[in-house]
């Protein structure tokens, strides 16, 4: 797992996650997540090796969640 941590220093909703979640299964989990009440703020896009998504969990929780993309 791959911790990150940027302190607010940029705009909304970047900077306001605390950790990034690596998965195998960045579609399956962004399901799930959804299904339990969890809204996507950002869709996902490709960076650096991998497809990232922000979400906000109920409750305000926003992480980043990514999965590695084949080499």
């Amino acid at each position: 797992m791959t911790v990150f941590v940027t302190y607010g220093h940029l705009p909304y909703p970047y900077g306001r996650e605390l950790t990034g979640y690596e998965v195998k299964d960045l579609q399956g989990t962004l399901t799930k997540a959804k299904s339990s009440g969890a809204v996507v703020l950002v869709d996902p896009y490709t960076a650096d090796r991998r497809v990232a998504a922000m979400i906000q969990f109920p409750g305000g929780y926003i992480a980043e969640i990514h999965a590695a993309t084949p080499k």
